[in-house]
């Protein structure tokens, strides 16, 4: 019988908090793909998965042909999620015998595999590791294992998903188009205005389907524009940037991601920064990504603290932010999901999910006027505020509660 391949979520999944608030770590994107589409590419059949158990409901709507924490019979191989799909010893992860897992060094479960006679709904991942009757280390993997690693390997990641997912070719080239460079992907429905320079020079440029560069853009690879995207005129796209599907972008952009329906229309300089889904920033939003003295930047979570072993991180922004016009924003900083920040000044660096207000004049944002905004505009992008994303949020909301707590003293 052939292995059932399922793929989880370890407890290390909250070091990308608060990004993986209102998601499953396999819906992250990285280069020009989430991890989910990654692991398509790399597997075939992938039967289910197992996330955190407030996400259950939502994954099932997200994921509708898996088996979401559901129940198990026959023989099942279980790999980290967490896993580069693309390394190279990703065989030896996978062709474990049954009754075998693997570890690494530092504890890590990588991959595992059992045989279930009966079916069993059990969602505790606990209680498989237990049928595992030999457990072997291994010493070299490659494991996506924080925020900054979102910024630093992205660009390389959009090299990866290039070869594999489109190839390096022109589906075609128009007028008044100026091409540096070999490695440029142009989508046949995309749309390419006059006098837009791509340069391929240091990585693929991929431009995918329906997408519109108005005229006086500078594309520079590894970049990607995704479907249905805008890029408005004058725009400047560095190097290592991905800028997802359903997003209208301006200004100055360099080794950036926005994962999908997410705008920043006009002037602004967004750098070594991560935004996530149905986020708009405000024009003259500006975020630094490099201290005044070169120093390398830290991060803080909550009252936890750590070096990003880099001077170049900008801002991590969750699902559903706001911020208002000329929002400035320092190197490093992270706000949690369905946060309305404005004002002048500076903001703190670590900014909790449902938050409201500025530096110094803090509220908590209404949970029910927080879903009527989210309603609204992902209406204007044709797509529903189901039932169960309603649930989520509010689950999410309490949630959050220990994130606020930390400002309020609670």
């Amino acid at each position: 019988m052939d292995k059932q391949i399922y793929l989880f979520e370890d407890n290390k999944v909250e070091r990308f908090l608060p990004l993986v608030w209102l998601n499953p770590f396999l819906n992250l994107r990285l280069g020009i793909s989430t991890f989910f589409e990654k692991w398509q590419r790399v597997l075939s059949g992938i039967k289910g998965i197992w996330v955190r158990d407030y996400l259950r409901d939502y994954s099932r709507e997200l994921y509708k042909n898996l088996k979401v924490n559901s129940s198990l019979e026959g023989e099942i191989l279980i790999v980290n999620c967490r896993i580069n799909p693309y390394q190279k010893n990703l065989s030896e992860i996978l062709n474990i015998e049954c009754g075998e897992g693997l570890k690494y060094k530092d504890g890590t479960v990588i991959s595992f595999c059992i045989k279930i006679e009966t079916s069993s709904n059990s969602e505790d991942l606990d209680s498989l590791l237990s049928n595992v009757k030999r457990w072997r280390t291994i010493g070299k993997i490659d494991l996506i294992n924080g925020l900054e690693d979102l910024i630093l390997r992205n660009g390389d990641f959009i090299k990866e998903d290039f070869d594999r997912f489109f190839g390096k070719y022109y589906v075609r080239i128009p007028s008044d188009l100026r091409i540096i460079g070999d490695d440029v992907f142009i989508a046949e429905t995309s749309k390419i205005h006059p006098f837009v320079v791509i340069d391929s020079t240091e990585g693929p440029v991929i431009i995918d389907e329906e997408s519109k560069i108005y005229p006086y853009v500078y594309l520079e690879g590894p970049c990607y524009i995704g479907k249905g995207t805008l890029i408005r005129p004058f725009t400047k796209v560095f190097k290592n940037t991905t800028v997802g599907p359903v997003c209208k972008v301006g200004g100055e952009i360099e080794s950036s991601i926005f994962h999908s329906f997410s705008n920043k229309q006009h002037d602004g300089f967004l750098g070594h920064s991560y935004v996530s889904s149905w986020v708009n920033l405000g024009a003259d939003t500006v975020t630094s990504d490099l201290k005044n003295n070169y120093s390398k930047i830290r991060l803080r979570y909550k009252n936890v603290e750590w070096d990003s072993g880099t001077q170049f991180i900008g801002t991590f922004f969750a699902d559903h932010v706001k911020t208002g016009i000329n929002t400035m924003l320092n190197s490093g900083t992270i706000v949690g999901a369905f946060t309305n920040l404005f004002g002048g000044d500076y903001p703190p660096k670590f900014i909790p999910s449902f938050f409201w207000g500025q530096k110094g004049s803090w509220q908590v944002h209404d949970l029910e006027k927080a879903l009527e905004t989210a309603k609204l505009m992902m209406a204007r992008r044709n797509v529903n505020l189901t039932d169960n994303y309603r649930e989520l949020v509010k689950r999410v909301f309490q949630l959050t509660e220990e994130e606020r707590s930390y400002y309020f003293g609670k």
